[in-house]
This record gives C-alpha cells, sequence and structure tokens, in this order.
C-alpha cells in the first residue's frame, strides 16, 4: 500500500486528495454515462454516506489498474468518505462540463 495513503497530516493528505482526484477525473469523464445517475444522487444527497459509498464503487474499477492494485476497494472507499468534498466539487464541475 502507498504510505502517504495512511498518513494523518494534513499537507500530505491534501497532496494526496489532488492526486486522487486527478485520477478520479479521467475515468469520471471517460465513463459519465454510467456514473451519471449516481452522480446525480450523490450531488442532491451530499450528507449521506450511502450514496456515497455506492459512488464510489461504481468509479472504482474504472480508475487505473496501478491504483486499482495499490489501493483496495474498501480502502478507496473510505478515503473517498472521509473526503467527499472535493469529490462532490469535482463532480459537480464534470456535470456542468457535460451539461454545456
Amino acid at each position: 500500500m502507498l504510505p502517504s495513503f495512511q498518513s494523518n497530516s494534513g499537507t500530505e493528505n491534501s497532496e494526496l486528495s489532488n492526486k486522487v482526484m486527478g485520477a478520479l477525473e479521467p475515468a469520471i469523464k471517460q465513463h459519465w454515462p454510467k456514473i451519471e445517475p449516481y452522480a446525480d444522487k450523490a450531488l442532491a444527497a451530499a450528507q449521506d454516506d450511502d450514496t456515497i459509498e455506492a459512488l464510489g464503487r461504481k468509479i472504482y474499477p474504472f480508475l487505473p489498474m496501478v491504483l486499482r492494485l495499490a489501493i483496495k476497494e474498501d480502502k478507496f472507499i473510505t478515503f473517498i468518505l472521509e473526503h467527499k468534498g472535493p469529490l462532490l466539487t469535482k463532480l459537480t464541475e464534470i456535470k456542468n462540463k457535460q451539461n454545456d
């Protein structure tokens, strides 16, 4: 597992969050039609962890293989639940771009 994924440092978490969000963006864009129904639910129910978890489970298979080998699905789900603010921001950005 990536050592920085387990870190609790604020700076390292911010850097890690940016890296993960950067890896998520191409996957979300490429597979948007499959993700969109969950994204709408996630954006509408941002405080509902079950919806965020369902979204994460839909996104995970589309992540690059290297990331999936380094970070197992349960750790990824835990990460997105802890960092759902940036994830929801990214989903909103992509959704708005898709609708333009």
